[in-house]
């Protein structure tokens, strides 16, 4: 298992993200899960989620490959597709309430 820390423009957003790396942890994500262990969970490569078989409402932001964020989703409820976003490097699902992000907003993903 390994985790990462989420800095927001040189800032720490989120101190202790897990990183989904197998299959499996990949698949499963916040699925079936009505008090997770991890609040934040970061995915490479990732250009579209869903939230079938997800117990909570959660939020996602894609980011690009040069820590842009280019698209933020809001309060996803269950048994929703969300859009494909391209060029998106990475997912960050993370369970608090909404963050609001600018466009200039620089996203980093440092592995602890």
């Amino acid at each position: 298992m390994k985790f990462c820390k989420v800095l927001l423009n040189g800032e720490v957003l989120f101190e202790k993200a897990r990183l989904m790396n197998s299959f499996f942890e990949r698949l499963t994500g916040l699925m079936f899960q009505e008090h997770p262990k991890h609040k934040v969970l970061i995915f490479k490569d990732c250009t579209s989620i869903h939230s079938f078989f997800c117990l909570l409402t959660f939020n996602a932001l894609f980011i690009g490959k040069n820590g842009k964020i280019l698209n933020h989703f809001t309060n996803i409820s269950r048994n929703k597709i969300l859009p494909v976003v391209f060029g998106a490097k990475y997912t960050i699902e993370y369970l608090e309430k909404p963050l609001n992000f600018s466009l200039n907003d620089i996203i980093e993903i440092v592995e602890i």
